[in-house]
């Protein structure tokens, strides 16, 4: 399965353009791996046409300790509602005495092609 997906700066995560001025679009395996990132940086609720989708920041994360079996978690299976996403694996790390959590997630689309996201 090829996946396409415009392109998205990593500084600034807006539109990039292409060589001739026009949107640019990517593949996979970075598409995907793009694609994993917006969906588990999308707040729940905040998709109006499927208030389903996105991470609980406000209800479990943002201002708790949800462990990062819950993030793990979560991370994972938003990412698995992608249909090009065959599996998902991540690892969470807080860090000694602030309040930052940082990790790596691991994801195989259905071309068995595997990305590495950090987030």
């Amino acid at each position: 399965m090829l996946t396409k997906s415009f392109e998205l700066e990593t500084a600034s995560w807006d539109l990039s353009l292409d060589d001739s001025g026009s949107i640019a679009i990517t593949k996979n395996p970075y598409a995907v791996a793009q694609d994993v990132a917006c969906a588990c940086s999308t707040f729940l609720g905040e998709v109006w046409y499927d208030t389903t989708l996105g991470i609980p920041y406000y209800q479990r994360i943002l201002g708790h300790w949800p462990g990062t079996q819950l993030i793990n978690t979560k991370y994972a299976s938003e990412a698995k509602k992608l249909d090009y996403v065959q599996s998902a694996f991540c690892t969470t790390t807080v860090g000694n005495g602030d309040r930052a959590a940082t990790g790596v997630m691991t994801i195989t689309d259905t071309n068995n092609v595997t990305s590495t996201i950090q987030y």
